[in-house]
């Protein structure tokens, strides 16, 4: 065990992984399952160590969790294992059967990945750090927007046309499924302002809720 251990802390100390993606909606960096094994896989090579994952559905206090079990092993026989959850909803806008498992098992390999081999996610869009260090600052004025009724007669939503935007927005019951939701219809959001303006006020809208 010894053995692995040292690589463990060679490839703690020598991992970097840069937040190389940027999400236009949300507006922050971040660093994919993707990135991470890409930088991982030549440090596991020079130490001779490989992973591998297993997932497994499983149901906590009445909801249904991806748990993700991450094996980190040498040529030794030697293992160390961590484990990460994701909650995986049995539906999600815009989302099918496969990619709401898919999409919890990202989640939680991502961040098994991240204990294991200390990888700081703290100003991460998806955690309460980060929301609570860029919407501190606003957080009394969103609180005053929301009241303020005749904006919500104005809204483009009023128009037939955006009905069904409308319903989709409505059913997002928090900022990453908003996020999933643009990202589906990225194009279309960004070629039209009035339905870029519908995705910015529910945006608002979720944030103020979660505070």
């Amino acid at each position: 065990m010894k053995e692995l251990l040292e690589a463990l802390i060679y490839i703690q100390q020598n991992l970097s992984v840069p937040k190389d993606q940027f999400n236009a909606f949300g507006k922050y960096n971040y660093r994919s399952l993707e990135s991470i094994l890409a930088a991982i896989k030549p440090l596991l090579r020079s130490q001779n160590c490989g992973i591998r994952f297993e997932d497994e559905v499983i149901e906590l206090g009445g909801r249904t969790f991806l748990k993700t079990t991450l094996y980190f092993f040498n040529d030794k026989g030697e293992t160390i294992t961590t484990c990460a959850i994701a909650e995986h909803t049995a539906t999600k806008t815009g989302m099918d059967a496969a990619q709401i498992t898919g999409a919890a098992s990202s989640y939680a390999r991502k961040y098994a990945m991240n204990a294991l081999f200390a990888i700081d996610d703290t100003k991460d869009a998806d955690t309460d750090s980060y929301y609570q260090q860029q919407q501190q600052p606003r957080k009394t004025a969103q609180r005053r927007t929301t009241t303020t009724a005749p904006r919500a007669t104005q809204a483009p939503a009023a128009d037939s046309r955006y009905a069904a935007i409308e319903k989709a927005l409505k059913d997002c019951a928090d900022i990453d499924e908003l996020i999933d939701l643009y990202e589906q219809h990225k194009q279309e959001v960004e070629a039209n302002n009035d339905i870029k303006a519908m995705f910015s006020r529910r945006k608002q809208e979720l944030r103020v809720i979660t505070f």
